[in-house]
């Protein structure tokens, strides 16, 4: 539709043509509805979102085709309207005509919908009408030009090397950061689909369809994160993303979507809007760019893929800076824009606190990943089967295999070479170099040579001697300068040929933003050039190595290259038997070991419960050396105690940690492994019980609280006790493992001789006469340390528990906090038989149960010989609670918890203190209720001093 003068008024006339009507389409309108009644259309509060699909059945009958197109043309219709909303003498010739030509076209809810949506999307607009009007119209030569660029931009094809999955298939989470979940997520999604490659492990995650992400983020700026490990697809996803848009199937609400790849060189020089647009002339460029600014960045979103690319010297004026400023305040030029930005979680925690939401891209499932076999197999079921055996034998493989990427080189390697697979983590992408060498020496130079070891290039044919090592000079360059891509400029620097870019390692990559007119190169993955990069460095001499690693330090791809160095060399650099002994008795030369203990220092200097990425790379490196001896030495350095503890781990850091730990047992010292919250889940579970496989001989505490995993990790947890000896202490708490899974622990546990301490804490167990704990205290005996709070544990059940623990001499402690029990005068025999009878029992922890009578407790405790502390908080006891329990206190006491009793009153704390002043010889720690803390000063304090003089101790 032609431009109108700034006074000119909008027509019938206009919107026909506009959304391309005649008069006998119009003319077939529904009876015209009251203005009251169209009004109230836009106060409708229904999902609309959804509807807007208008897929065959959903709420009309026409072609899904034909309901798309009439759609785009309503939304163009009522785009002009909206815009002359608030101008009263033209709100019911347009709007009337509009509705109209809506009603017309669409059926019942869908318009009504449509008109909620349209409504919201356009009422509101920060230039004059008019001026909003002219704006659109400049933007829609550029919208036509993105939309033809993406729907001809092809993804890499499956013959192409290395392939990916021919089917798009994005899996997504939400992770929520408003509801903390401090237990574990009982959805099913989680169980099946979560992969854990975010580091908070604490908020919740669900599922979220690729549609979704902006609605879900209300009120707040849309700018949301997208986050994935390297081969999950990111760079697929964005765009798949911009596809989409310009098919017509996602994200219509933007005028257009802009797909901006932050690897490009380009990127970092720009500074206004216009230097990001890929266009093709540069008047286009200016004229989008005013468009934009005049619209504060509103209709347009953003895609920025790769933001861990993203070169760490980027301009303070740079435009990137502005897209992504944290104060997006009003007054800020482009407030109005939405923005997607794809990133590796290890380079993204600074933009955690300024987006809006964070979504992660999850990887295959193994039925998932089966499924996918089948596809690039073509069905073969037999060949389908060798090859899951085959991943299965080796666990590094199989534990990267639910990265796409990884599957697909795996799969690849399984077509071409006999069936055969790569052995480890780096052999996996070191066979996509092999691969690529062989290729260029057969098609381009029609040569048959084996292409040998590439992290040997002496070995290597002659052909492609001088191109490998080119190619790791400039990854191991780009590593340095924190660089993703490099121009002919970075080439000629280094002396390195353009000919690197024949061999396929190193794409020549037209600017998007030059649209052609300029190229830059990249390696085919950031794996790649970090496994490149590693070559390199292994290259030099052993001093050189180490002082690159100390240069190194701190740079965001540092623990990527540092574990494939590790797999390459075994960290066997420099490594003399003197470098064991103290640096002050001996002083060596820089070896691995300085790097090592500069990796330990940094990460034992963080905050308690803070993640520690860097040494989990470091556990892998270790792991991909297989060297024992250098384990012991770690080991020592971190007091052979290895916390974790909030750091997202995947199966191949498992069973990095279980290898790891396994090493470390065979010292004559103890070992802790501290593994709360790291979200390793079942898969997790089974990777951990392969890597403590071989655990022997010293003492292991394996604390696995808050993981997410179910029965099926508890299999493998099972697997770790049957068939080691090491495991002293196990913490389950707070995973689903659910009565049955209790019972395959129990039977396990059974026949256990190290076990000593046991917890269960909110384990998802409803157990009332299920026998698995009772049998599991008659068979085993070396347990001193049970804890089954949180669960709802039943009366019967606590009668057969302590009828078991009657005659155990072994147990020392016994927690039953929150479990639903209820003890009275009519209910818990069998504890007060408990007390009576058991000649270990030191610690008793009754907490957050209904106690409603302490009578009986009272009587057992005045003979007991060995309980030190009883837990008695929030069990609802009264005045005539403590004075009951008062008259038991006679014996070796030493702890009394009583906090969280709101009934008793200042009175009763009178009466417990009037008893303590000549009994209770061992008591030193008296916890009371909040309340009556103010006793402290006034009771307690005579108390003690009547203590003193009877020669007890101070109570506090």
């Amino acid at each position: 539709m032609a431009a109108k003068e700034p006074n000119q008024e909008l027509t019938i006339d206009d919107l026909k043509t506009e959304m391309k009507l005649t008069d006998e389409q119009l003319n077939t309108a529904i009876q015209e509805p009251d203005l009251p009644e169209l009004a109230a259309c836009f106060d409708n509060t229904d999902d609309y979102l959804e509807k807007l699909e208008l897929s065959p059945g959903q709420k009309t009958d026409v072609s899904e085709v034909k309901a798309k197109t009439r759609l785009n043309r309503t939304q163009a219709g009522m785009k002009l309207a909206l815009e002359y909303w608030q101008n009263k003498n033209q709100l019911q010739a347009t709007f009337q005509a509009l509705l109209l030509v809506i009603l017309s076209l669409l059926k019942g809810d869908v318009a009504v919908q449509v008109c909620k949506y349209l409504s919201d999307k356009y009422s509101t607009s920060c230039p004059p009408s008019r001026e909003r009007v002219l704006l659109n119209h400049k933007l829609s030569s550029y919208r036509d030009y993105l939309q033809s660029r993406y729907r001809t931009q092809v993804s890499t094809s499956a013959t192409q090397w290395p392939p990916v999955p021919t089917k798009k298939c994005f899996k997504l989470a939400m992770i929520q950061k408003e509801e903390i979940q401090r237990g574990r997520i009982d959805d099913e999604f989680v169980r099946l689909s979560i992969t854990g490659k975010i580091d908070d492990i604490l908020l919740q995650k669900t599922p979220v369809n690729l549609t979704n992400i902006f609605s879900e983020i209300g009120n707040r700026r849309n700018f949301v994160l997208i986050e994935g490990a390297p081969g999950s697809g990111k760079s697929t996803l964005a765009l798949h993303i911009c596809q989409e848009w310009a098919e017509g199937k996602l994200f219509q609400e933007f005028d257009i979507a802009i797909l901006v790849k932050l690897r490009d060189p380009l990127v970092r020089e720009a500074i206004t809007i216009s230097d990001l647009l890929p266009c093709t002339h540069k008047a286009m460029a200016n004229e989008t760019e005013t468009a934009i600014m005049s619209l504060y960045g509103k209709g347009v979103l953003w895609v920025l893929d790769g933001w861990d690319e993203l070169p760490s010297d980027l301009p303070r004026d740079s435009i990137i800076n502005k897209l992504i400023r944290p104060d997006m305040s009003r007054e800020s030029p482009l407030h109005e824009s939405a923005v997607i930005v794809t990133s590796r979680p290890s380079s993204s925690a600074k933009l955690h606190p300024r987006v809006s939401s964070r979504v992660e891209v999850l990887g295959f499932t193994p039925h998932e990943l089966e499924q996918y076999f089948k596809e690039c197999l073509k069905g073969d079921s037999q060949a389908v089967q060798t090859l899951l055996e085959r991943i299965r034998e080796n666990p590094v493989v199989e534990g990267s295999c639910y990265l796409p990427l990884n599957a697909s080189i795996v799969v690849n390697c399984f077509l071409s070479d006999n069936h055969s697979l790569p052995t480890s983590n780096h052999g996996i992408f070191i066979s996509v170099i092999q691969s690529s060498l062989k290729r260029y020496l057969q098609d381009r130079l029609g040569k048959t040579t084996p292409v040998g070891d590439i992290t040997s290039p002496d070995s290597l044919p002659s052909e492609i001697r001088t191109q490998t090592v080119q190619m790791c000079q400039l990854a191991y360059h780009g590593i340095e300068a924190n660089k993703a891509t490099f121009t002919d400029g970075d080439l000629a620097a280094l002396r390195i040929t353009k000919e690197i870019s024949n061999v396929g390692l190193l794409q020549t990559v037209p600017s998007i933003i030059s649209d052609g007119h300029l190229v830059y190169y990249c390696f085919l993955h950031l794996s790649i050039q970090e496994l490149l990069a590693a070559i390199h460095i292994s290259l030099m001499s052993p001093k050189q190595q180490i002082s690159v690693f100390q240069k190194l330090f701190g740079n965001p791809r540092f623990s990527a290259v540092f574990q494939f160095y590790a797999g390459i060399t075994k960290l066997s650099t420099s490594r003399p038997i003197l470098s064991l002994l103290p640096r002050f008795l001996c002083p060596v030369p820089a070896t691995v070991f300085d790097l090592v203990r500069k990796v330990v220092k940094s990460e034992k200097e963080k905050k308690y419960g803070e993640p520690k990425p860097l040494l989990l790379s470091l556990i892998n490196c270790l792991y991909e050396a297989e060297d024992s001896s250098l384990c012991v030495f770690v080991a020592n350095l971190l007091n052979h105690n290895l916390h974790l503890d909030n750091t997202t781990m995947n199966p191949i850091d498992c069973l990095s940690v279980g290898y790891f730990a396994s090493a470390c047992s065979n010292t004559s010292n103890g070992f802790t492994l501290s593994l709360i919250s790291c979200s390793i889940g079942d898969q997790g579970c089974k990777f951990l019980a392969r890597g403590l496989s071989k655990c022997s001989q010293s003492e292991i505490s394996l604390n696995l609280s808050n993981n997410d995993f179910q029965e099926e990790g508890i299999h493998h947890i099972a697997e770790i006790i049957e068939n080691t000896s090491s495991i002293s202490k196990l913490v389950l708490s707070f995973n689903a493992i659910g009565n049955s899974g209790l019972s395959t622990l129990c039977e396990a546990l059974s026949t256990n001789t190290s076990l000593k301490s046991l917890d269960f804490s909110e384990c998802s167990l409803s157990l009332n006469d299920h026998g698995a704990i009772p049998r599991l205290l008659s068979t085993n005996t070396t347990l001193e340390d049970l804890t089954l709070s949180r669960n709802v544990i039943g009366n019967t059940e606590l009668k057969n528990i302590c009828e078991a623990l009657s005659t155990i001499t072994s147990l020392k402690s016994l927690n039953l906090t929150n479990c639903s029990l209820t003890i009275s005068d009519d209910n818990g025999a069998a504890l007060y038989q408990l007390l009576n009878t058991n000649n270990s029992l030191e610690h008793l922890n009754l907490s957050n149960n209904t106690v409603t009578s302490c009578r009986h407790i009272a009587a057992e405790l005045a003979v007991n010989k060995t309980l030190r502390t009883l837990y008695l908080d929030f069990c609802q006891l009264t005045d005539q609670s403590i004075e009951e329990l008062s008259t038991g206190l006679i014996n070796k006491i030493e702890r009394l918890d009583i906090d969280g009793n709101d009934s008793i009153t200042e009175d009763g704390m009178k009466t417990l203190a009037r008893h303590l002043t000549t009994h209770c010889s061992e008591l030193t720690r008296l916890w009371i209720p909040r309340h009556l803390r103010s006793c402290i000063e006034t009771v307690f304090r005579d108390a003690n001093k009547e203590r003193k003089r009877n020669g007890l101790p101070e109570i506090v």
